[in-house]
């Protein structure tokens, strides 16, 4: 016949004992977490700006999201974008889930709705990205220097997302947030907890030559901090004509 305290004192070993792989399997996850999201990663190929040959981007973020400024005349003539506001001298790109860019970005259960599980995403295209960049608020515009090469890759990339219809237009799903100057666009790829607007942005940018941590990208405010970090300055400052 049993003791009944040694036998209360046994049943909380029992799960003092249950609960340590528990906390183990927690604190394995999380150290795997932050090694995929902060581990170094390698800089990309891509030649970097120098003299003229230099291009350079803006990238807007109030914080939050983020949209890129790119010079018009770094796309075909016939592009897509070209063919829609064939009078632009720049194009301010965004991309995000499609429920939560339509709306005012205001509803915290639809921005963690959009996380999980993965959903449609959708381009946002504006005409001439410096007065069009007003919609986002910015508190942060940063120039961004990239070679021409780098601007055919980050042309290409954006290719790569954007869905076009049988003619090859784009696919226009709604009016953008700039009355009368964008447009909302169908693209390729979910939105998820993995690759949210910022870090399909740092892709972009990576794309581009720019060598951020896209992983870590969830919020602007950091991947501004990481493009500063690169010294890629506008290209009239940093990298004057030789």
């Amino acid at each position: 016949m049993g003791v009944p305290g040694e036998t209360v004192e046994r049943r909380r070993e029992l799960s003092r004992l249950s609960r340590r792989p528990i906390a183990a399997l927690l604190s394995l996850s999380l150290v795997a977490l932050l090694a995929y999201l902060y581990a170094p990663t390698r800089a990309p190929d891509v030649p970097a700006p120098l003299g003229r040959d230099c291009v350079e981007l803006h990238l807007y973020s109030n914080g939050f999201h983020s949209d890129i400024g790119a010079p018009a005349s770094i796309f075909p003539e016939d592009h897509p974008f070209r063919r829609m506001y064939p009078d632009a001298q720049s194009f301010l790109i965004g991309w995000g889930d499609q429920a939560f860019y339509y709306s005012p970005g205001t509803d915290l259960w639809l921005g963690l709705d959009a996380l999980v599980p993965p959903s449609p995403s959708v381009f946002h295209i504006a005409y001439n990205a410096g007065p069009s960049s007003a919609y986002l608020s910015p508190t942060e515009d940063v120039p961004v220097a990239i070679s021409h090469e780098g601007a055919r890759r980050f042309v290409a990339f954006i290719d790569r997302f954007l869905v076009l219809d049988e003619d090859g237009n784009p696919i226009r799903t709604s009016d953008g947030k700039v009355i009368g100057r964008s447009a909302f666009l169908r693209s390729r790829g979910s939105f998820h907890l993995l690759q949210v607007c910022n870090q399909w942005m740092a892709r972009a940018l990576r794309a581009a030559g720019v060598n951020v941590n896209a992983r870590a990208a969830w919020l602007a405010g950091p991947l501004v901090k990481q493009v500063r970090r690169t010294g890629r300055g506008g290209c009239s400052v940093v990298y004057p004509d030789a």
